[in-house]
Protein backbone atom coordinates (compact mmCIF):
# COMPACT_ATOMS: atom_id res chain seq x y z
CA UNK A 1 0.00 0.00 0.00
CA UNK A 2 2.90 2.84 0.48
CA UNK A 3 3.88 1.99 -2.73
CA UNK A 4 0.64 2.29 -4.32
CA UNK A 5 -0.12 5.64 -2.65
CA UNK A 6 2.65 7.83 -4.11
CA UNK A 7 1.55 6.69 -7.92
CA UNK A 8 -1.46 7.62 -7.18
CA UNK A 9 -0.61 10.43 -5.64
CA UNK A 10 1.61 11.47 -8.88
CA UNK A 11 -1.55 10.08 -11.24
CA UNK A 12 -3.61 12.90 -9.98
CA UNK A 13 -0.65 15.49 -10.33
CA UNK A 14 -0.68 14.40 -14.07
CA UNK A 15 -4.09 14.64 -14.54
CA UNK A 16 -4.41 18.37 -12.68
CA UNK A 17 -1.46 19.06 -15.13
CA UNK A 18 -3.08 18.17 -18.48
CA UNK A 19 -6.69 19.64 -17.45
CA UNK A 20 -4.53 23.05 -16.72
CA UNK A 21 -2.69 22.53 -20.50
CA UNK A 22 -5.38 22.09 -22.01
CA UNK A 23 -7.72 24.57 -21.07
CA UNK A 24 -4.98 26.97 -21.67
CA UNK A 25 -4.56 26.22 -25.54
CA UNK A 26 -6.12 28.47 -27.86
CA UNK A 27 -9.50 27.68 -28.94
CA UNK A 28 -9.09 26.89 -33.02
CA UNK A 29 -12.68 26.85 -33.94
CA UNK A 30 -12.78 30.68 -32.52
CA UNK A 31 -9.72 31.39 -34.10
CA UNK A 32 -6.94 31.41 -31.16
CA UNK A 33 -5.05 33.84 -29.77
CA UNK A 34 -7.46 34.78 -26.68
CA UNK A 35 -10.33 36.10 -28.61
CA UNK A 36 -13.40 34.95 -26.40
CA UNK A 37 -16.11 32.97 -27.15
CA UNK A 38 -16.58 34.80 -30.41
CA UNK A 39 -13.04 34.83 -31.64
CA UNK A 40 -10.80 38.01 -32.00
CA UNK A 41 -9.63 38.54 -35.66
CA UNK A 42 -6.94 40.23 -34.08
CA UNK A 43 -7.58 43.56 -35.35
CA UNK A 44 -9.99 44.39 -32.49
CA UNK A 45 -13.13 42.73 -34.36
CA UNK A 46 -14.90 39.92 -33.11
CA UNK A 47 -15.67 36.90 -35.46
CA UNK A 48 -19.04 35.45 -34.79
CA UNK A 49 -19.84 31.71 -34.93
CA UNK A 50 -21.79 31.04 -37.85
CA UNK A 51 -24.28 27.98 -38.59
CA UNK A 52 -26.04 27.74 -41.64
CA UNK A 53 -30.06 28.58 -41.46
CA UNK A 54 -30.49 26.45 -44.77
CA UNK A 55 -29.14 22.93 -43.94
CA UNK A 56 -28.36 21.29 -46.82
CA UNK A 57 -27.89 24.48 -49.32
CA UNK A 58 -24.73 23.62 -51.71
CA UNK A 59 -23.86 27.20 -54.66
CA UNK A 60 -21.36 26.26 -57.38
CA UNK A 61 -19.81 29.41 -58.77
CA UNK A 62 -18.60 30.08 -62.26
CA UNK A 63 -16.67 32.73 -63.58
CA UNK A 64 -16.20 32.76 -67.13
CA UNK A 65 -13.03 35.15 -67.86
CA UNK A 66 -13.79 37.93 -70.62
CA UNK A 67 -17.36 36.87 -71.37
CA UNK A 68 -19.12 39.85 -73.47
CA UNK A 69 -22.95 39.65 -72.94
CA UNK A 70 -23.07 40.82 -76.75
CA UNK A 71 -21.45 37.45 -77.36
CA UNK A 72 -24.24 35.10 -76.08
CA UNK A 73 -26.90 37.38 -78.14
CA UNK A 74 -24.79 36.59 -81.39
CA UNK A 75 -24.46 33.29 -80.97
CA UNK A 76 -28.09 32.43 -79.78
CA UNK A 77 -29.39 29.66 -77.89
CA UNK A 78 -28.74 26.86 -80.56
CA UNK A 79 -24.40 27.37 -80.11
CA UNK A 80 -24.53 28.73 -76.27
CA UNK A 81 -27.76 26.05 -74.74
CA UNK A 82 -26.13 25.71 -71.47
CA UNK A 83 -26.06 29.36 -70.50
CA UNK A 84 -29.19 30.63 -72.28
CA UNK A 85 -31.00 27.85 -70.01
CA UNK A 86 -29.48 29.65 -67.05
CA UNK A 87 -30.76 32.70 -67.95
CA UNK A 88 -34.48 31.36 -69.44
CA UNK A 89 -34.59 29.23 -66.08
CA UNK A 90 -33.50 31.63 -63.50
CA UNK A 91 -32.95 35.16 -62.76
CA UNK A 92 -30.24 37.64 -64.27
CA UNK A 93 -28.67 40.68 -66.02
CA UNK A 94 -26.31 41.14 -68.83
CA UNK A 95 -25.50 44.68 -67.60
CA UNK A 96 -24.06 43.61 -64.73
CA UNK A 97 -20.76 45.14 -63.65
CA UNK A 98 -17.24 44.74 -63.14
CA UNK A 99 -15.40 46.85 -59.49
CA UNK A 100 -14.94 50.05 -60.62
CA UNK A 101 -11.01 50.43 -60.16
CA UNK A 102 -10.30 48.14 -62.54
CA UNK A 103 -11.83 44.90 -64.62
CA UNK A 104 -8.85 42.41 -65.04
CA UNK A 105 -8.74 39.35 -63.65
CA UNK A 106 -7.21 38.91 -60.07
CA UNK A 107 -8.49 41.74 -58.42
CA UNK A 108 -12.04 41.32 -60.06
CA UNK A 109 -11.85 37.47 -58.90
CA UNK A 110 -10.88 38.50 -55.77
CA UNK A 111 -13.57 40.83 -55.14
CA UNK A 112 -16.03 38.04 -56.15
CA UNK A 113 -14.58 35.94 -53.15
CA UNK A 114 -14.45 38.97 -50.74
CA UNK A 115 -16.89 41.25 -51.57
CA UNK A 116 -14.79 44.08 -50.93
CA UNK A 117 -14.04 47.11 -53.59
CA UNK A 118 -10.13 46.70 -55.08
CA UNK A 119 -8.70 49.91 -53.41
CA UNK A 120 -7.48 49.83 -50.04
CA UNK A 121 -7.87 53.65 -49.64
CA UNK A 122 -11.14 52.65 -49.59
CA UNK A 123 -11.54 49.90 -47.53
CA UNK A 124 -10.73 47.39 -50.72
CA UNK A 125 -8.70 44.71 -50.51
CA UNK A 126 -6.00 46.23 -51.91
CA UNK A 127 -5.18 43.24 -54.91
CA UNK A 128 -4.04 44.82 -57.37
CA UNK A 129 -1.44 43.43 -59.57
CA UNK A 130 -2.36 41.26 -62.06
CA UNK A 131 0.66 38.46 -62.01
CA UNK A 132 1.67 35.53 -59.59
CA UNK A 133 3.80 37.60 -57.20
CA UNK A 134 4.55 35.27 -53.64
CA UNK A 135 6.09 38.56 -52.56
CA UNK A 136 2.56 39.87 -52.72
CA UNK A 137 -0.32 39.00 -50.02
CA UNK A 138 -4.28 40.09 -48.89
CA UNK A 139 -4.51 41.58 -45.81
CA UNK A 140 -4.37 38.66 -43.18
CA UNK A 141 -7.76 39.89 -41.72
CA UNK A 142 -8.97 39.94 -44.95
CA UNK A 143 -12.22 37.49 -45.12
CA UNK A 144 -13.54 35.97 -48.09
CA UNK A 145 -16.41 33.66 -48.53
CA UNK A 146 -14.31 30.73 -47.97
CA UNK A 147 -13.58 31.74 -44.72
CA UNK A 148 -17.03 32.22 -43.63
CA UNK A 149 -18.47 28.49 -45.36
CA UNK A 150 -14.89 26.96 -43.39
CA UNK A 151 -16.19 28.37 -39.97
CA UNK A 152 -19.88 27.07 -40.44
CA UNK A 153 -18.48 23.52 -40.80
CA UNK A 154 -18.92 23.22 -44.71
CA UNK A 155 -17.03 22.38 -47.63
CA UNK A 156 -14.77 24.34 -49.92
CA UNK A 157 -13.35 24.07 -53.47
CA UNK A 158 -11.88 26.04 -56.07
CA UNK A 159 -10.68 25.16 -59.54
CA UNK A 160 -8.74 27.44 -61.37
CA UNK A 161 -6.89 28.04 -64.69
CA UNK A 162 -4.66 30.25 -63.96
CA UNK A 163 -1.75 30.21 -61.27
CA UNK A 164 -2.04 33.34 -60.52
CA UNK A 165 -5.10 32.32 -58.08
CA UNK A 166 -2.21 30.86 -56.14
CA UNK A 167 -3.03 34.16 -54.19
CA UNK A 168 -6.11 32.58 -52.64
CA UNK A 169 -4.29 29.67 -51.47
CA UNK A 170 -1.97 31.41 -49.56
CA UNK A 171 -4.87 33.70 -48.57
CA UNK A 172 -7.19 31.05 -47.37
CA UNK A 173 -5.07 28.17 -47.28
CA UNK A 174 -7.17 26.81 -44.48
CA UNK A 175 -10.62 28.02 -45.74
CA UNK A 176 -10.30 26.41 -49.13
CA UNK A 177 -10.21 22.31 -48.57
CA UNK A 178 -9.26 21.58 -52.06
CA UNK A 179 -7.34 23.80 -54.35
CA UNK A 180 -6.97 22.84 -57.84
CA UNK A 181 -4.95 24.49 -60.46
CA UNK A 182 -4.68 23.36 -63.93
CA UNK A 183 -4.08 25.10 -66.99
CA UNK A 184 -5.54 23.04 -69.19
CA UNK A 185 -9.63 22.93 -69.70
CA UNK A 186 -9.15 19.55 -70.89
CA UNK A 187 -8.27 18.54 -67.56
CA UNK A 188 -9.73 21.06 -65.49
CA UNK A 189 -13.14 20.84 -66.15
CA UNK A 190 -13.89 16.93 -65.86
CA UNK A 191 -12.31 16.85 -62.28
CA UNK A 192 -14.37 19.94 -61.49
CA UNK A 193 -17.51 17.65 -62.58
CA UNK A 194 -16.49 14.58 -60.72
CA UNK A 195 -15.59 16.60 -57.59
CA UNK A 196 -19.17 17.78 -57.38
CA UNK A 197 -20.55 14.73 -58.08
CA UNK A 198 -18.56 12.55 -55.95
CA UNK A 199 -17.89 15.61 -52.93
CA UNK A 200 -20.88 17.24 -53.12
CA UNK A 201 -18.83 20.59 -51.66
CA UNK A 202 -21.09 22.90 -50.26
CA UNK A 203 -19.59 25.35 -52.20
CA UNK A 204 -17.20 24.87 -55.31
CA UNK A 205 -15.75 27.90 -57.53
CA UNK A 206 -14.89 27.03 -61.06
CA UNK A 207 -12.51 29.35 -63.19
CA UNK A 208 -12.37 29.00 -67.44
CA UNK A 209 -10.98 31.69 -69.25
CA UNK A 210 -10.68 30.40 -73.03
CA UNK A 211 -12.67 33.89 -74.00
CA UNK A 212 -9.96 35.73 -72.12
CA UNK A 213 -7.03 34.00 -73.69
CA UNK A 214 -8.64 34.29 -77.52
CA UNK A 215 -9.70 37.94 -76.98
CA UNK A 216 -6.02 38.57 -76.45
CA UNK A 217 -5.09 36.93 -79.14
CA UNK A 218 -7.60 38.17 -81.86
CA UNK A 219 -9.42 40.68 -80.06
CA UNK A 220 -13.20 40.48 -78.95
CA UNK A 221 -16.03 39.08 -80.92
CA UNK A 222 -13.90 37.64 -83.29
CA UNK A 223 -14.23 34.23 -84.72
CA UNK A 224 -11.76 32.67 -82.20
CA UNK A 225 -13.34 34.56 -79.61
CA UNK A 226 -16.78 33.24 -80.29
CA UNK A 227 -15.46 29.83 -81.16
CA UNK A 228 -14.04 30.06 -77.29
CA UNK A 229 -17.46 31.30 -75.90
CA UNK A 230 -18.98 27.88 -77.21
CA UNK A 231 -16.66 25.87 -76.07
CA UNK A 232 -17.10 27.41 -72.16
CA UNK A 233 -20.68 26.95 -72.99
CA UNK A 234 -19.95 23.44 -73.46
CA UNK A 235 -17.83 23.29 -70.26
CA UNK A 236 -20.63 24.63 -68.41
CA UNK A 237 -23.00 21.81 -69.28
CA UNK A 238 -20.52 19.25 -68.31
CA UNK A 239 -21.48 20.85 -64.62
CA UNK A 240 -24.95 20.95 -65.70
CA UNK A 241 -24.98 17.39 -66.68
CA UNK A 242 -23.81 16.46 -62.66
CA UNK A 243 -26.53 18.07 -61.36
CA UNK A 244 -29.24 16.80 -63.59
CA UNK A 245 -27.74 13.50 -62.77
CA UNK A 246 -28.03 13.80 -59.45
CA UNK A 247 -31.54 14.53 -57.79
CA UNK A 248 -30.29 15.59 -54.07
CA UNK A 249 -28.00 18.16 -56.54
CA UNK A 250 -31.29 19.38 -58.24
CA UNK A 251 -32.76 20.11 -55.40
CA UNK A 252 -29.78 21.57 -53.01
CA UNK A 253 -27.62 23.53 -55.36
CA UNK A 254 -27.82 27.09 -57.13
CA UNK A 255 -25.33 28.42 -59.39
CA UNK A 256 -24.37 31.83 -59.69
CA UNK A 257 -23.00 32.49 -63.14
CA UNK A 258 -20.99 35.73 -63.82
CA UNK A 259 -17.22 37.30 -65.58
CA UNK A 260 -14.86 39.52 -64.42
CA UNK A 261 -14.86 41.57 -67.64
CA UNK A 262 -15.87 41.60 -71.28
CA UNK A 263 -14.19 42.07 -74.58
CA UNK A 264 -14.95 45.21 -77.00
CA UNK A 265 -15.07 43.87 -80.60
CA UNK A 266 -11.67 44.29 -82.35
CA UNK A 267 -9.56 45.37 -79.36
CA UNK A 268 -6.86 42.74 -77.13
CA UNK A 269 -7.08 44.48 -74.30
CA UNK A 270 -9.94 44.96 -71.89
CA UNK A 271 -9.22 48.96 -70.20
CA UNK A 272 -11.65 49.58 -67.34
CA UNK A 273 -13.25 52.85 -68.36
CA UNK A 274 -14.66 51.30 -71.83
CA UNK A 275 -18.17 50.27 -71.91
CA UNK A 276 -18.17 46.67 -73.48
CA UNK A 277 -15.31 46.07 -70.72
CA UNK A 278 -17.13 46.59 -68.14
CA UNK A 279 -20.61 44.97 -68.61
CA UNK A 280 -20.76 41.90 -67.30
CA UNK A 281 -23.78 39.05 -66.91
CA UNK A 282 -24.71 37.90 -63.44
CA UNK A 283 -27.09 34.53 -63.95
CA UNK A 284 -28.33 32.84 -60.35
CA UNK A 285 -29.80 29.80 -61.51
CA UNK A 286 -31.10 26.60 -59.18
CA UNK A 287 -34.27 26.07 -56.51
CA UNK A 288 -33.79 29.50 -54.87
CA UNK A 289 -34.14 31.40 -58.31
CA UNK A 290 -37.25 32.46 -60.22
CA UNK A 291 -37.29 31.21 -63.68
CA UNK A 292 -37.03 33.82 -66.29
CA UNK A 293 -36.80 36.80 -63.94
CA UNK A 294 -34.59 40.13 -64.48
CA UNK A 295 -32.76 41.19 -61.07
CA UNK A 296 -33.23 44.80 -61.77
CA UNK A 297 -36.98 44.14 -61.38
CA UNK A 298 -36.69 41.69 -58.70
CA UNK A 299 -34.15 44.40 -56.65
CA UNK A 300 -35.46 47.70 -57.70
CA UNK A 301 -35.79 49.17 -54.29
CA UNK A 302 -32.17 48.13 -53.68
CA UNK A 303 -30.40 48.01 -57.11
CA UNK A 304 -29.98 50.31 -60.05
CA UNK A 305 -29.70 49.20 -63.79
CA UNK A 306 -27.00 51.38 -64.51
CA UNK A 307 -27.48 52.24 -68.40
CA UNK A 308 -24.02 52.41 -70.04
CA UNK A 309 -23.14 54.42 -67.50
CA UNK A 310 -19.91 53.24 -64.59
CA UNK A 311 -21.01 54.01 -61.37
CA UNK A 312 -18.52 54.53 -58.55
CA UNK A 313 -19.85 52.97 -55.17
CA UNK A 314 -21.42 56.11 -54.25
CA UNK A 315 -25.25 56.15 -54.85
CA UNK A 316 -27.30 53.73 -56.65
CA UNK A 317 -25.75 50.46 -57.09
CA UNK A 318 -25.98 48.12 -59.98
CA UNK A 319 -25.49 44.76 -59.71
CA UNK A 320 -21.73 43.79 -59.41
CA UNK A 321 -19.48 40.46 -59.78
CA UNK A 322 -18.56 41.63 -56.36
CA UNK A 323 -22.31 40.24 -55.43
CA UNK A 324 -21.17 36.69 -56.14
CA UNK A 325 -19.66 36.28 -51.99
CA UNK A 326 -22.49 37.42 -49.97
CA UNK A 327 -25.03 36.26 -52.11
CA UNK A 328 -23.45 32.56 -52.27
CA UNK A 329 -23.32 32.96 -48.66
CA UNK A 330 -27.28 34.10 -48.50
CA UNK A 331 -28.48 31.10 -50.56
CA UNK A 332 -26.32 28.66 -48.23
CA UNK A 333 -28.15 30.47 -45.41
CA UNK A 334 -25.14 32.08 -43.79
CA UNK A 335 -24.40 35.94 -42.99
CA UNK A 336 -22.16 38.45 -44.84
CA UNK A 337 -18.41 38.17 -45.65
CA UNK A 338 -17.16 40.05 -42.34
CA UNK A 339 -14.69 42.27 -43.45
CA UNK A 340 -17.09 43.06 -46.91
CA UNK A 341 -18.11 46.47 -48.42
CA UNK A 342 -20.71 44.95 -51.58
CA UNK A 343 -23.65 42.94 -50.74
CA UNK A 344 -23.03 43.04 -47.52
CA UNK A 345 -26.90 43.61 -46.52
CA UNK A 346 -27.63 40.29 -48.37
CA UNK A 347 -30.51 42.30 -50.12
CA UNK A 348 -30.20 40.74 -53.55
CA UNK A 349 -33.05 38.51 -54.28
CA UNK A 350 -33.16 36.16 -57.25
CA UNK A 351 -37.16 35.39 -56.88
Amino acid sequence: MRRLFPLVSFGIFLVVVLVVAFTALPDRDNGGGGGGADGDRGDGRVRAEREPTQVGRKVLAISIDGLNPDALAKLGPAKTPNIHRLIDEGASTLNARTAYEKNITLPNHTSMVTGDPIDADDGGHGVTWNVGDPSKSISKNEESVFTVAHEAGLSTGVFVTKQKFELWQRAWEDDIDLYVPIDDHDELVPEAAEDLADERRDLTFVHLSLPDAAGHASGGMSPEYLEAVEESDAQVGELLDVIDADPGLTKELDVILTADHGFKPGITNHSEKVYENYRIPFIVWGPDAGAGTDLYELNADDYRDPGKDRPDYDGPQPVRNADLGNLALDLLGLGPIGTSDIGTEQTLDVK
